[in-house]
């Protein structure tokens, strides 16, 4: 039973409470946050003794016995939470991004490949076994030569957590990056260069841009079209857009909850194609766990996981290159965000 110490209980961190409860294989030993109030409801909650509780994460590792330890606090406190459980000899999940700017995801990265230690962020939505399943029908034929991949997303305003609303790019950040990990990890592809720009709306509640385009080409020269609207009106997503791979013999679609195939057959007088069922999409928070059991046997196997530090920059370097080229309108280079080799 592998012993945690959860940084951060309020908000999110919230649900991984119970992530962890329900896990067969760990349990909670400690519980840190700053506000009391989060703690007493996370103690509640878990079942913890008061004992087990705590402001401080120096004091909560000097006297707790731990074998990981779960960073869900604010991106721009990152690099503090994970090279403290890192050089208390502790294996470190993290909740993505890796850091609120990419020179200090540069610093969590090089300093955990120092650490025989597991890091790994908890980029939840490549764990679904529908990612599994696209990724594979768009790589093996099955709708013929892909030339293309689209993603929409749009939801409506809601509370992100006050800090998001004081963020300078809270779509890109903190929104699409799920999204970004998520077309690296259905097509099995790297990015290679992005052209984008993001804008506010005059009615938004966020100090940053809420809404943005992207195109990525992808190894292979393969393209993404990505849109995504976090304030939007009207209709919405599911947490992970709607997103298509086209194909020479058809289109494989994601759009919660469905996985399918539209055929050719569509035309102006019948609009519907022809549909292949292919599975289910599981709902967003079961990757949640399967991401956690990721990370509980790449230290049982002393493995490196999957979206582990140096692979997630990856999805991290899709983000910034995203925001200088809306910034300044110019196509970005994306292996220049990586670490140099």
């Amino acid at each position: 039973m592998y012993r945690i110490v959860q940084v951060g209980v309020g908000g999110y961190g919230g649900s991984w409470l119970s992530t962890i409860m329900d896990s067969d294989r760990a349990r909670h030993v400690a519980l840190i946050d700053i506000d009391a109030d989060n703690l007493e409801r996370a103690r509640q909650v878990t079942g913890v003794n008061q004992s087990a509780c705590f402001f401080s994460l120096e004091e909560a590792i000097s006297k707790m016995e731990a074998d990981a330890l779960l960073c869900v606090v604010p991106p721009v406190n990152h690099e503090e939470v994970i090279k403290a459980g890192l050089s208390a000899n502790l294996h470190v999940l993290s909740e993505k991004p890796i850091a609120h700017t990419l020179e200090s995801a540069h610093r969590i990265v090089t300093y955990a490949q120092a650490k025989d230690r597991i890091f790994m962020i908890s980029q939840k939505a490549r764990f679904h076994p529908w990612v599994r399943r696209f990724q594979k029908l768009a790589n093996d034929g099955e709708i013929g030569q892909v030339s293309h991949m689209t993603h929409y997303f749009r939801a409506p305003y809601y509370s992100w957590g006050e800090f998001r609303h004081k963020m300078l790019d809270p779509l890109f950040i903190e929104m699409s990056i799920h999204h970004f990990d998520l077309i690296r990890a259905l097509l099995g592809r790297n990015p290679v260069s992005v052209w984008a720009d993001s804008w506010n709306t005059p009615h938004s509640q966020f100090f940053g841009d809420i809404i943005g385009i992207a195109h990525f080409t992808m190894e292979n020269g393969f393209p993404v079209t990505y849109h995504a609207d976090a304030i939007s009106s009207g209709d919405m997503t599911d947490w992970y857009g709607e997103i298509r791979v086209v194909g020479e013999t058809g289109t494989l679609t994601m759009l919660y909850p469905d996985l399918y195939i539209g055929r050719k057959g569509a035309d102006h007088g019948n609009r519907n194609a022809p549909r292949e069922e292919v599975m289910p999409v599981s709902s967003p928070q079961e990757g949640q766990s399967a991401a956690f059991e990721e990370f509980l046997g790449a230290i049982e196997n002393r493995r490196i996981p999957e979206s582990n530090g140096i692979d997630n920059l990856n999805s991290l370097a899709m983000v910034f290159a995203a925001i200088d080229s809306s910034r300044d309108q110019t196509i970005k280079q994306i292996p220049d965000y990586l670490l140099p080799e």
